[in-house]
């Protein structure tokens, strides 16, 4: 809630700046998350991954300001103008996703011209954890997860996320941004591992059913 009339004033231009995204640059590609959501999601991220997204935007030239870890007006007012930038792009070529169309900024921007590094986190939901902590236990163990696995295995695979980020590096390289990301997590295959080796996993392992669940995850 704002305190002063000022920064009551300086919410309601940010919320009309951010409707002017609109929906088409809301959805700049299909089957992708929202840039409301992705917004929320970097509100909810550590400081340390603002932080290095701010520093991307004021390489850019978009970001005005101290860098910092924080949430602020300056930091959403810069994502809507990278975000603009990214949906004028999409109506012509294919764009990369916004972390490394942030990244791809910074390179062609006002900055030294050196690599710039994004680490992002993805972690699964409570309703996304269940669902695939019980696809897994339905085709490993033919039966349901009961509430202590699903406890379980959400707090497992969300810690093994957290030490697996998403780094990407962009840099400009003969006139050309060089963008370039590892690792990541998958997060079907680390509760495939956990379950299978069970003793009740061992005791189920049908040579059918495992294969034809490894193959559904795209394995060989």
């Amino acid at each position: 809630m704002a305190r002063t009339a000022e920064e009551a004033r300086a919410q309601a231009e940010a919320a009309a700046r951010a409707r002017t995204v609109g929906a088409e640059q809301n959805a700049t590609v299909a089957g992708e998350e929202t840039f409301t959501l992705f917004a929320k999601a970097l509100s909810q991220a550590s400081p340390t991954i603002r932080a290095k997204i701010a520093q991307q935007l004021k390489d850019a030239g978009i970001y005005r300001g101290k860098v910092s870890g924080e949430f602020n007006n300056r930091f959403y007012d810069a994502l809507i103008e990278a975000e603009k930038r990214r949906a004028e792009l999409a109506t012509v070529i294919d764009v990369p996703d916004r972390y490394d169309f942030i990244a791809s900024l910074a390179t062609e921007g006002d900055g030294d011209g050196g690599p710039s590094v994004t680490e992002s986190l993805t972690l699964l939901t409570d309703d996304k954890a269940k669902a695939l902590i019980d696809a897994v236990i339905q085709d490993q163990l033919g039966r349901k997860a009961n509430d202590a696995e699903i406890a379980r295995y959400t707090k497992l695979v969300r810690k093994a996320q957290k030490a697996s980020p998403t780094v990407t590096t962009a840099q400009k390289v003969g006139g050309r941004t060089k963008v370039t990301t590892t690792g990541g997590f998958d997060a079907g295959q680390y509760l495939l591992d956990q379950v299978s080796g069970t003793d009740e996993g061992k005791a189920n392992k049908v040579l059918g059913f495992y294969e034809t669940f490894m193959r559904a995850l795209g394995a060989d």
